[in-house]
């Protein structure tokens, strides 16, 4: 517990200043991020594990997407062709590359690269009040179901999944996390209609708890119990942020949507 408090410490140390901040330093801890990230899915894979090419060639693809789509909110469906092409073009040369891997790094990804990119949008674009509304609903549901969990988990949600999730933690997420984001909303006024607030904060809790969930598959795949042990106490960057990836695509489309 101590060395989780204080990676988390550690953590929060470098992101909540990059965050507030903006900027270089936002886009500097984006680009962590990503290297992080790539490493960590493909390095999770094993029996056999990727070979080595594989890394640049993820992180490339995750770096380049940055790049060339900076200044833009929603992504060509053509770029992320551009990645399938690349890897079965690698599997004519490399054995170990059968179609369930192939799948499984198109999948990962293009969910991990929309994910960091829409919150990248999120941030720069729409500002920190948006960001604050994510954090709130997405950590605000992760707060609530461990408690819950702990305090009246009877009901297994999807053991096969995650044996210790339960129902009662999975209400209690929600109930929490939507408290938490729809207080925050109307108290900034972020959103023109409560309606909207409302129903788009449930769902970002909701949102949460499958890409949360999503990513337990991964792991479970794998038979790995984290992504990596970058993170002391926590796992991998990835496990830290899995719930947010999907949340921040979602968010992001509902305000593409509203505006």
């Amino acid at each position: 517990m101590r060395t989780r408090i204080i990676t988390g410490l550690l953590i929060g140390a470098v992101a909540l200043p990059a965050l507030f901040v903006g900027g270089t330093f936002f886009n500097l801890l984006i680009l962590a991020i990503v290297i992080f990230s790539g490493y960590e899915m493909v390095h999770i894979a094993t029996r056999p594990r990727f070979k080595f090419y594989l890394y640049p060639l993820v992180m490339v693809f995750l770096g380049l997407g940055f790049y060339f789509y900076a200044n833009r909110l929603v992504i060509s469906t053509s770029f992320f062709l551009i990645l399938l092409i690349e890897l079965l073009v690698a599997a004519m040369f490399d054995d170990t590359l059968d179609l369930g891997r192939i799948s499984y790094l198109f999948f990962a990804g293009v969910l991990i690269f929309s994910g960091l990119h829409y919150f990248y949008h999120i941030r720069m674009d729409l500002g920190l009040e948006y960001v604050m509304l994510l954090v709130l609903a997405t950590f605000g549901c992760d707060t609530g179901a461990y408690f819950a969990g702990i305090k009246f988990g009877k009901n297994k949600l999807i053991p096969r999944i995650s044996p210790k999730k339960t129902i009662e933690g999975s209400i209690g997420g929600i109930l929490l996390g939507s408290l938490l984001s729809i207080s925050y909303g109307l108290y900034t006024g972020i959103l023109s209609s409560n309606l909207s607030l409302v129903l788009a904060c449930v769902l970002l809790t909701i949102t949460s708890q499958i890409g949360d969930l999503t990513f337990s598959v991964i792991k479970r795949t794998f038979n790995a119990k984290d992504f990596s042990n970058l993170l002391p106490g926590h796992g991998g960057v990835l496990d830290r942020i899995d719930s947010m990836l999907l949340n921040s695509i979602v968010l992001g489309l509902i305000m593409w949507g509203i505006k």
